[in-house]
């Protein structure tokens, strides 16, 4: 937790994020917002492949992504959409991490992992 004077009689507490050490180095990470979510959420009930959601609702118009992460996250989600529909209805953000594969940079294969939180995550490469 981080505790920061504002000035002499306030303060402003922030809680730090977590940091998850990852055992491959680190392709992409970012915070999907629980609004990002429920969009998903709808596109998907529509019957929109994840690869296409993935595509226009995480990587369009924004930063891109090395090859094979949009992929890879679309097959993460496509594994498991309840636990994504859950953490919509229960408020919580998803942070997604990809590494490469083959645990050496750069690799086409990723491998994605998601965790769905309230809670600030950072992922840190290995060491």
């Amino acid at each position: 937790m981080e505790v920061r004077l504002i000035s002499d009689d306030f303060i402003q507490i922030q809680p730090t994020a977590s940091i998850i050490e990852m055992s491959k180095p680190i392709a992409h990470q970012a915070k999907l917002t629980n609004s990002q979510l429920g969009k998903m959420v709808k596109a998907h009930q529509k019957g929109t492949t994840w690869l296409s959601i993935v595509s226009t609702l995480v990587f369009a118009g924004g930063p891109t992504a090395p090859a094979g992460v949009a992929t890879a996250l679309a097959s993460a989600l496509a594994g498991s959409p309840n636990s994504l529909i859950a953490a919509y209805h229960s408020g919580k953000h998803a942070y997604h991490v990809s590494v490469y594969a083959s645990g050496k940079k750069p690799s086409l294969s990723k491998i994605t992992y998601i965790y769905y939180t309230k809670s600030n995550l950072s992922f840190r490469s290995p060491r």
